[in-house]
C-alpha cells in the first residue's frame, strides 16, 4: 500500500474516531473521576479499544464487502449483524446533524452575541424552544429546522460522491480543525485563571482507581468515542488496499487521547477564566448543552469575543461534521455496493431520512426525547459490537483474521489478540451491559414519566433489533 494511501486511511479513520466522546465525555469524567482517570482510560483502550479497532480494519481488508455482505460471508444470518451496525448508525448520525444544527445557529448568531444576557434562557427559549416537559408535540423549533437542513447540506456535499468526496472533505476540513485545536489550546492556557480550570481537569485521586463505576466508565467512553459498531472503519478499509492494520490502530487511538486531553484543556481552561470573572466556583458540565449553557457565557468576554465566537464553533462544528459524515458513509457505502444504487442518489436517501428521523429531536419536547434515545442507543452499540466479536472469534477462523494482520503489518500480534477477541472482550461487553441494565431498572432514567423512556428508550432498543433479526431476508438481504 503506497504512502498516499495509508495517509489518507489514518486520516479518514481518526477523523471519523472524533466526535462527543472527546468534546464532552472524557473531560466531563475526568473532572468528576480526578485526572487519574486517564490510567484507566489508557488500559481500556489497550484492552478493548485496540483490538477492535484491529478487529474492525482486518475484517474490512479481508473480506472486502460490504458490512452486511461481510457477516454474511461467515453465516448468511448473520447479515442481521451488519443491519443493525446500519441501524445503529443512522440514529447516531441523525443525533449527530441535530447536534451540528445547534452549531450552525450559534455561529450566525455570534456576530450579534445574542446569547450575553442569559445563554441559558436563549438556548432553552429561543434556539430549542423546549417545552416544560413532554408537551406540544406538534410544535418545532423553526431556527433549528432550518439550521438542521443546513447541516443536512453540509453532510451530502461530504458524502455525494462515495469515497471521493468524503475523502476530499475531509482533507480539507482536518487541517482546519488541528490549527483551531492548537489555537484555542493555546488561548485558553493563556487566560486569566486557566490553570485552576486545568488543575481541576487534572487533580490526582488515587482512590478513584479502586472505584468499579470509574473503569466501567473508562471502557464505555472508548465504545463511544471510536466509532465502532457503525461499519466505518471496514467501509474506509475497503479503500485502503492491504495492511498496515496495527500501525493505523496505533496511531488512531494515540490521536484520541491527544485529542481528549487538548480538549479537556480548552474547555477547563476556559471554565477557570469564566469562574474568575463571575466571581464564583468553577462550573461543571454534564450534558450535550453544556457547550450552550455554560461554555457561551465565557465568550463574551474574550478579546475579539465575536470572530472567537464564530471560529470556536467552527471548531464545534467539525466534531459533529465529521462524525455525521463518516456514518452517513458507512449507510451509503451499503446501498452503493449492496443494491447497486447511484452514489448520489445514496447520498440523497441517508440525508433525507436522517433529516426525516430527526424532527423528532427538534418538537418542542425533542431535547429530552434525544436525551433519552441518546442513552439508549448505548445499548444497540454494546450488543452489535458483541455479536461481532462472537461471529468472527466463535463462527470464523480467528487465526486467518490474526494471519491476514500479520501478513501486512510490522507489528505482528500473537495469541494474546484472539483470547482477547473471543473470551475477554465478549466478558467485558456484557459486564457493561448488565451493569448499564441494573442502573437503568433501579433508577428511573433523568426522571422522565415511564411511558416516555419505555417509548423513545427500550423503543429504540428493540426496534432495530427486531427489524435487522426478523424481517424476511427477501427484503433485508435483496440484491
Amino acid at each position: 500500500m503506497g504512502n498516499n494511501s495509508r495517509f489518507f486511511f489514518v486520516l479518514l479513520s481518526a477523523a471519523s474516531a472524533i466526535g462527543i466522546g472527546n468534546i464532552w465525555i472524557y473531560p466531563y469524567l475526568s473532572y468528576n473521576f480526578t485526572g487519574l482517570f486517564f490510567i484507566p482510560y489508557l488500559i481500556a483502550l489497550i484492552v478493548l479499544g485496540f483490538p477492535l479497532l484491529m478487529l474492525e480494519f482486518s475484517i474490512g481488508q479481508y473480506f472486502n464487502k460490504n458490512i452486511v455482505d461481510l457477516f454474511a460471508s461467515v453465516r448468511k444470518w448473520f447479515s442481521s449483524i451488519g443491519w443493525l451496525m446500519l441501524f445503529n448508525a443512522f440514529i447516531v448520525m441523525s443525533f449527530y446533524a441535530v447536534l451540528l444544527s445547534w452549531h450552525v445557529i450559534y455561529f450566525f448568531v455570534s456576530f450579534g452575541l445574542q446569547w450575553k444576557n442569559d445563554a441559558k434562557e436563549y438556548f432553552f427559549n429561543n434556539v430549542l424552544q423546549a417545552s416544560d416537559g413532554f408537551n406540544d408535540f406538534t410544535q418545532f423549533s423553526l431556527p433549528v429546522f432550518l439550521a438542521l437542513i443546513t447541516a443536512w447540506i453540509i453532510v451530502f456535499l461530504y458524502v455525494r460522491n462515495g469515497f471521493e468526496s468524503i475523502k476530499r472533505g475531509f482533507l480539507i476540513t482536518f487541517p482546519v480543525f488541528i490549527v483551531l485545536m492548537l489555537f484555542f489550546l493555546l488561548y485558553s492556557l493563556t487566560l486569566d485563571n486557566a490553570l485552576t480550570g486545568v488543575y481541576s481537569f487534572l487533580k490526582p485521586g488515587f482512590g478513584s482507581l479502586f472505584n468499579l463505576d470509574v473503569w466501567l466508565a473508562s471502557f464505555s467512553l472508548v465504545i463511544v468515542s471510536l466509532g465502532l459498531s457503525f461499519g466505518i472503519i471496514p467501509a474506509f478499509a475497503r479503500k485502503s488496499g492491504k495492511g498496515f492494520i496495527a500501525g493505523a490502530s496505533s496511531i488512531i487511538a494515540v490521536f484520541e487521547i491527544l485529542t481528549s486531553i487538548a480538549v479537556g484543556f480548552i474547555l477547563f481552561g476556559i471554565l477557570g477564566f469564566l469562574s474568575m470573572k463571575q466571581g464564583s466556583g468553577l462550573l461543571a458540565f454534564s450534558d450535550f448543552d453544556s457547550s450552550f449553557t455554560i461554555l457561551t457565557q465565557a465568550l463574551p468576554f474574550f478579546y475579539r469575543p465575536t470572530l472567537l465566537s464564530i471560529l470556536f464553533f467552527i471548531f464545534l462544528s467539525i466534531f459533529f461534521v465529521f462524525g455525521a459524515a463518516s456514518l452517513a458513509y458507512s449507510i451509503s457505502h451499503v446501498l452503493v455496493h449492496k443494491f447497486k444504487t447511484k452514489r448520489v442518489n445514496a447520498a440523497i436517501f441517508v440525508a433525507g431520512f436522517g433529516f426525516l428521523f430527526g424532527l423528532l429531536f427538534i418538537i418542542n419536547p425533542g431535547f429530552y426525547i434525544m436525551d433519552i434515545v441518546s442513552h439508549f442507543v448505548y445499548y444497540n452499540i454494546l450488543i452489535a459490537i458483541l455479536l461481532e466479536v462472537l461471529a468472527i472469534g466463535w463462527f470464523f477462523d480467528s487465526e486467518k483474521i490474526s494471519n491476514h494482520i500479520n501478513q501486512y503489518s510490522i507489528l505482528k500480534i500473537g495469541n494474546m489478540w484472539r483470547f482477547f477477541i473471543r473470551y475477554l472482550i465478549p466478558l467485558i461487553l456484557l459486564l457493561l451491559i448488565f451493569y448499564q441494565a441494573k442502573s437503568d431498572f433501579l433508577l428511573n432514567y433523568g426522571n422522565y414519566p415511564f411511558v416516555y423512556v419505555l417509548i423513545f428508550g427500550v423503543g429504540i432498543v428493540i426496534v432495530p433489533l427486531v427489524i435487522a433479526f426478523l424481517m424476511p431476508r427477501r427484503i433485508l438481504d435483496k440484491r
